[in-house]
């Protein structure tokens, strides 16, 4: 597709007209030597020749992760040129004015550095007390570097024929949830607003960035919905009330992870034994935990209701 199509299909696609717009008054202003379109038309060029490439990084760091034991469904992906130059986009014009910024400063030489989702990979667990094993199987692979000091939001350089972690792994979590396992293993916790849960490890191999998100099947549901549905959708009409359900529905999937890692627990102790004469008998840890169940759930059928009476014809 020719530049001025791909750019004006873009802009009329994603909404994002007034954002080039507002940005040409501050680059016009500030006399920058180039505007938006002018740097997303040279990194469209060279995408175009570097995408090839990070095909094969890609099929070639998946032969590592595959071989981990416990992986439950997995996705892989390369950056498609509309999403890199929508983010470049966005980006630019969220920090628009703050000429220090990375993606303020954001250009063709550059911008494989800045983003380093270019690939990126997604790796989905049954329950969330495999975290673990997995995060060990990936610094095994993709080890911390010892001899370089990690500065926040600046990804350690690469290095010819080394594979390591570019960043501090970082934890997004929900309200409510444990964060004390992240803590102990030295990853960065962020707390997510919007109910968001994932392990981001963004790893260098093959003089490339790498982005590998963890997480469990629960969390990606919401996760897949949210995007859908919420994420950079205000412009929908029942935006408001999708955010609503959208809260609500995260809320069940923290009480979906924690049944299931309860029930991972009960399979593996066998503590719930049936009665003789009917029913289970267990331990009051386990009777407590079922009780705290109930009262969660019984708090998500309260903001349900509350969402139902908000509702009219």
């Amino acid at each position: 597709m020719e530049w001025i199509e791909f750019w004006e299909m873009l802009l009329r696609d994603r909404k994002l007209q007034q954002k080039v717009e507002d940005m040409n008054v501050v680059d016009c202003a500030k006399g920058h030597s180039q505007n938006t379109e002018q740097i997303c038309h040279q990194i469209y060029d060279d995408y175009g020749k570097w995408k090839d490439y990070c095909e094969d990084v890609k099929k070639k760091i998946w032969d590592i992760i595959e071989q981990f034991p416990g992986v439950h469904l997995h996705t892989k992906r390369v950056k498609s040129v509309e999403s890199l130059i929508g983010k470049v986009i966005s980006k630019r014009h969220e920090w628009l004015g703050d000429d220090e910024h990375k993606y303020a400063k954001i250009n063709v030489e550059n911008y494989k550095d800045v983003i380093t989702d270019l690939i990126g990979l997604r790796v989905i667990i049954n329950y969330r007390g495999k975290w673990l094993d997995i995060h060990r199987e990936i610094l095994e692979a993709f080890p911390m570097d010892e001899d370089r000091k990690y500065e926040k939001d600046k990804p350690l350089e690469h290095i010819e024929g080394r594979k390591f972690q570019a960043e501090i792994p970082k934890v997004y979590y929900a309200e409510g949830d444990s964060i004390e396992p992240y803590k102990e293993q030295g990853l960065d916790v962020k707390r997510h607003k919007k109910g968001y849960r994932s392990i981001h490890y963004t790893v260098s191999f093959c003089k490339t960035y790498i982005e590998i998100q963890v997480r469990t099947i629960y969390d990606e549901a919401w996760s897949d919905c949210d995007h859908n549905y919420v994420y950079k959708k205000d412009n929908n009409k029942s935006h408001t009330a999708l955010e609503k359900m959208s809260d609500i529905l995260a809320k069940l999937t923290r009480l979906s992870n924690d049944l299931g890692d309860e029930m991972r627990d009960v399979y593996e102790t066998e503590a719930v034994v049936v009665r003789p004469k009917g029913g289970w008998e267990t331990s009051d840890a386990i009777v407590k935990e079922v009780d705290s169940f109930i009262l969660r759930l019984e708090e998500i059928e309260g903001e349900m209701k509350d969402f139902r009476e908000k509702i009219t014809v």
